[in-house]
């Protein structure tokens, strides 16, 4: 105890030179307050608190982080999915077609979905189904993408003459895709 007396009283002069320095008015009060030092009981119930506090706070990060994962999970956006913006990359199938077949099914209703039209209204969606054909071949292909993220939820193919046979069967796979995400299908 005696050590740190002397290291206190030249802290408190230093501080009182630098103070009296920088001060504007002659007088000034300086309280200085001496505590013994810590128990090692306090010392260790301190250590206890502070890896407490320090796991609660590994917990909780550990929380949001999984929360931001299972909210990239695929299944869990396309069973948030509401709105649907289609869109068609060939002239063997226009996305009216397509936009009618889902309208049809009784899940879409059901499910409180919307459809917008034209790339401009595009942002609104949250998932993008972008639809093609490869040349030479009767495969219409599809790709349903989280608009705000870019992540594929879920892909697929069906094999057809034209835009008119394809629209049907492609709405009917589109809608089981969306049925395992919400739990309510059967997977392949």
């Amino acid at each position: 105890m005696k050590k740190l007396t002397p290291r206190l009283i030249l802290l408190a002069v230093i501080t009182l030179i630098a103070v009296g320095a920088n001060a504007q008015t002659k007088e000034q009060n300086i309280n200085i307050t001496i505590r013994p030092s810590q128990t090692v009981e306090e010392r260790v119930a301190d250590e206890i608190k502070a890896n407490d506090l320090r796991k609660a706070a590994e917990e909780k990060r550990a929380a949001e982080e999984a929360a931001k994962i299972a909210e990239t999970n695929p299944k869990t956006l396309l069973r948030k999915a509401r709105v649907i913006c289609v869109s068609t990359h060939t002239g063997f199938i226009d996305e009216v077609q397509l936009q009618n077949e889902l309208r049809k099914r009784p899940e879409f209703e059901t499910w409180q979905m919307a459809i917008v039209d034209g790339l401009r209204k595009q942002d609104v969606a949250d998932i993008v189904i972008d639809i093609d054909r490869p040349l030479f071949t009767y495969t219409f292909t599809y790709q349903i993408t989280n608009r705000s993220n870019g992540i594929v939820l879920a892909t697929g193919k069906v094999t057809a003459f034209d835009g008119n046979i394809a629209a049907p069967m492609l709405a009917k796979r589109i809608i089981e895709e969306m049925k395992i995400a919400r739990g309510e299908g059967k997977k392949k």
